[in-house]
């Protein structure tokens, strides 16, 4: 089972009310397609290998988060088997 599943996701906010949603680096492309292809913004913070969008309507975090997991580019922890 993963951390960070769609309904970790969609059920916290960070302390200003945004949805942030952990993407692997490769799901800019496809989270700046869906913001256009909605006129809807969001804040992209980069690292090396993860992107984070920031979000305020849920709506749009679910339909990103929700592409990107059928992508499988939601950038979630394994959790270790004990």
């Amino acid at each position: 089972m993963k951390r960070g599943s769609l309904v970790d996701i969609l059920s916290r906010r960070d302390p200003h009310g945004y949805y942030v949603i952990p993407l692997k680096a490769e799901g800019r492309e496809l989270v700046e397609k869906i913001l256009s292809q909605h006129g809807e913004q969001a804040k992209l913070v980069e690292s090396k290998d993860v992107v984070l969008v920031r979000i305020k309507s849920r709506s749009m975090a679910e339909k990103i988060a929700r592409a990107a997991e059928r992508r499988n580019l939601l950038a979630v922890e394994e959790d270790e088997e004990v």
